[in-house]
């Protein structure tokens, strides 16, 4: 079969496309030719090199899975030959105790598909056949690549860890990114004010748009310049809740959360580390909690909801899984807006 993956860590010139193997699956597995998928942050930090984990090369990222299912294993149920599918992105070793309760994130063995496996820029991808959902019918299979990674963490982030309520506020950092906007869109559809930062003031109407109720600039002011903005825009109360994909000074969050606030976080493209002030963090009655993916069940909450309140994604280009090269080019420019989605198709 056809992939895109590389042989070293580096730029996107290091993706190319090789041949490897077809796969067939193993008993309570499941093999789904992919029709499309797209670019997140993680596969340009398994390319770059950026996640610092040790992994056999060559690599094939993507975690996104949008296809129909080509083959099943034995003792398989619920799931046939040319069902539509969309796959959960993690799975755990399927019987520990995390495993059985439906936490599959909480599993000590946990794999994320196009991370510790390959993934989605191949043409087929094996995965235990309870990672596989059937998804609303209403969304395109183009839609549906570009949705089950974002998606479902922003909905993990915003209503299972910090429990979102109508009329609270939420700031969103990284809020034009894949996750950030997602949270957006999802936070304004719970019914939350919505403040969105992010790094380019060409992007403010765009936010405006998809559902930011005010929009503050992270490079054009100091931290403390913001917190004070952020303050202003909740009538000096702070936020209820922050939404942070990208690694914001955690002290600098807590500085713009309200008393009994939760700053969920998922991700570190501004930063790897953060210092944390102990007595600021409690004189706040503050909680910090740390997500890193969803379970099969809460992406399929996600859609349920997202179906429900016509959550669609923003599709910024559209290109074959071959031009996987350029496709992460335009995700790494300041310019990208939107989902970048790649179709598996590899002839011009």
């Amino acid at each position: 079969m056809k992939a895109m993956g590389f042989y070293n860590t580096g730029g996107p010139e290091v993706l190319q496309e090789i041949d490897v193997p077809e796969m067939l699956p193993s008993k309570g597995e499941i093999i789904i030719r992919v029709n499309f998928t797209s670019v997140n942050n993680l596969d340009v930090l398994m390319r770059s090199g950026g996640t610092k984990m040790n992994f056999n090369l060559p690599h094939i990222p993507g975690t996104d899975v949008s296809g129909i299912v080509e083959k099943i294993g034995e003792g398989v149920t619920g799931i046939s030959e040319g069902d539509r599918v969309i796959s959960s992105t993690v799975y755990g070793c399927g019987s520990c105790r995390q495993c059985a309760s439906g936490n599959e994130t909480l599993c000590k063995s946990w794999k994320v598909l196009g991370m510790h496996v390959w993934g989605s820029y191949a043409e087929l991808v094996r995965i235990p056949s309870w990672m596989a959902i059937k998804p609303p019918k209403s969304y395109s299979q183009e839609e549906l690549g570009c949705m089950p990674l974002s998606l479902s963490v922003s909905w993990n982030a915003l209503k299972v860890a910090a429990k979102a309520k109508a009329s609270e506020t939420a700031i969103i950092f990284g809020a034009s990114g894949n996750s950030g906007l997602f949270s957006l869109m999802l936070a304004k559809a719970m019914g939350l004010k919505t403040i969105a930062v992010t790094r380019s003031e060409k992007k403010k109407p765009s936010l405006k748009k998809a559902g930011a109720d005010h929009v503050l600039i992270l490079n054009q002011q100091s931290p403390e310049t913001l917190q004070k903005e952020a303050i202003e825009l909740t009538n000096g109360e702070g936020a209820e809740i922050i939404i942070d994909p990208i690694g914001n000074p955690i002290d600098s969050s807590i500085a713009m959360l309200s008393h009994g606030g939760r700053i969920v976080t998922f991700g570190t493209s501004l930063s790897a580390e953060s210092q944390l002030s102990i007595k600021k963090f409690y004189w706040k009655s503050a909680s910090l909690i740390g997500v890193h993916n969803v379970s099969a069940k809460e992406l399929n909450d996600a859609f349920t909801f997202a179906e429900k309140k016509g959550i669609r994604p923003i599709i910024n280009s559209k290109l074959r899984v071959a031009q996987a090269q350029e496709a992460h080019r335009i995700f790494s420019s300041s310019e990208a807006f939107g989902k970048i989605l790649m179709e598996h198709k590899w002839q011009h």
